[in-house]
Parts: structure tokens; sequence; C-alpha cells
């Protein structure tokens, strides 16, 4: 099992970084830019790995409506909040905020689908969020009381929280779907209505990126996009959902490192503050609640 664990490892790591790489693509590329290639590339790579492999792809037309929100909401509006909001804030923040959303999905779940949650789970919740108005308000009360808060971090946080719908409404076409023909069709939705929204509001336009534009757009959508989402699901499945997502927690700290070592950005004692309460909040959520 320890090769499994550092497969994990892995997969946090890739994932803690990528903001760097985003923070990189958003100064050459508008985020619709980004997300709409991306997505595309990830379309057609996955539809031909489902139809080769002799995977289940066709779509019931009762997950049309599923496919179309998870598309609008884990695609559109996910990454394009994230990608904008990194614009004006840190990779650090961004990172920290991102932490929280398996407690935001568990919510979402308990309210919309009636999952049953204990009392450690809801207590997870509440520090995780006042974690998340620690990091965002840089240890403010003032902020907080008066709601002065960094666009990009509120950004960021309309991202999570369209994950979390998307994680929720996953839930009924994975029951139907392979992983990769359930991604393939979301991936699609998520590139129509960037498609979409890019035409209407005229973001859609390729510019030459340079070398580290490139690299970075590569990591995104073939690493951290294509190859780690077959790692994680591959090690979920001999981990389990619950010992997996623990290793999530490496991902703020990945994130943390990596925007001080690379973009010189500044950890604060907010910024460690929120990163404990996020942590320890998510951990009693996911996990602690579980066991009873």
């Amino acid at each position: 099992m320890g090769w499994v664990y550092l497969l994990l490892v892995l997969v946090a790591s890739v994932w803690g970084f990528q903001p760097v790489c985003i923070k990189w693509l958003v100064a050459e590329w508008t985020p619709v830019d980004i997300t709409f290639f991306r997505y595309l590339i990830m379309t057609v790579v996955l539809f031909t790995i489902a139809w080769t492999k002799g995977l289940k792809w066709r779509l019931p037309r009762h997950l049309w409506p599923h496919i179309a929100i998870m598309g609008f909401s884990g695609v559109l509006l996910n990454c394009v909040l994230q990608f904008e909001g990194l614009k004006t804030t840190t990779v650090i923040n961004c990172t920290l905020i991102s932490a929280m959303t398996p407690a935001l999905t568990a919510m979402l779940a308990a309210i919309l689908v009636r999952e049953r949650m204990g009392i450690l789970a809801w207590l997870g919740i509440v520090l995780s969020f006042i974690g998340i108005l620690v990091v965002v308000s840089h240890g403010s009360l003032e902020a907080v009381l008066g709601i002065q808060f960094a666009r990009g971090d509120v950004l960021c946080f309309g991202s999570q929280a369209a994950w979390a719908v998307f994680s929720v409404v996953s839930i009924a076409v994975l029951r139907e779907l392979p992983v990769i023909s359930e991604t393939a069709w979301f991936s699609l939705a998520g590139a129509i209505w960037t498609g979409i929204y890019g035409l209407i509001s005229g973001e859609i336009y390729l510019a030459p990126l340079d070398i580290w534009g490139t690299v970075s757009f590569i990591y995104t959508t073939f690493l951290a996009g294509l190859l780690m989402i077959v790692v994680w699901n591959y090690a979920v499945k001999r981990a389990g959902a619950s010992v997996s997502s623990i290793f999530l927690n490496l991902m703020p700290i990945v994130g943390m490192v990596s925007g001080f070592l690379v973009l010189g950005e500044k950890i604060g004692a907010a910024q460690i503050a929120g990163a404990v309460l996020v942590i320890g909040g998510v951990f009693l959520t996911t996990h602690m609640a579980k066991s009873h």
C-alpha cells in the first residue's frame, strides 16, 4: 500500500503547484482562453480513450441536465472564477481557500441529497469557514465585520463553491458511467459553456504563449488535468475515498511553499492560522465524523 500513498502524495503535490502555473498563464491568456482550450483538448483525449478501451460512453438522456450543470459549475464557474481570482490574489490564499472544498461539499451534500452528518462534521465545517475568513480578511476583524475582502479571494471562494455543487451533482452520473466517460462528458459540456461565454464576452482570442506559458498550459492540461485524474481515481479505488482525501490536505502546504519559493509571496500569521483551521476543519468533517 506504500506505493499507493506515494501516488496520492504525487497527486496532491501536482495539484498544489497548479495555481503557480495558472498565475503565469493568466498573464498571457484570459481565464476563458485557458479553460476553453484546456477542456477542449481533454474532451478529445478522454473520448478517444473511452472509445478505444470499449468503455460505456453513451450518455442516457435523463443525465443530460446533470452534465449541463456539471459543465457550467465545475468548468465554467470553477475555472474562470479561480483563474480570474489569481490575477489579484496570491497562490497561497488561493490554495488555502481551495482546501476547504471537502467540507463545503459535505455541507451541500447534507442539504441537497440529505447525507447524514454528525456534530463533529458540522464543527469541522464551521472551523473551515472561520479559517477562510481569517485568510481572506488577513486576520482583520474590521474586514470581517465590514465585509471588505479582496476581490481575488472572493472569486476563489466562489470557484470552490461551484466545485462543491459539481461534486454533489456528479454522484448520480458516476453511478451509471465510468470515471473517464463521465469526465469526458462534463469536459465537453464545460468547453461548450465556456465557448458560448467567451464568444459573448469577446474573451476568446488565442495569443502566442512564451516558453513558460506553454509549459504551464501543458502542465495544467496533461499533467494536473488528464494524468492526475486517472492516478487519483486509481489510488482511490485501492486506498478508499476517506484515506485518499486525507492526502489532499497537503495541497495548501504545497501551495504555500510554492508561492513563497517560486513567486516570492509572503506567508503571514493569518495564512498560517487559516491553514491550521481549514485543515483541522476538513479533517473533522471528512474523517473523524465518519468514525462516529
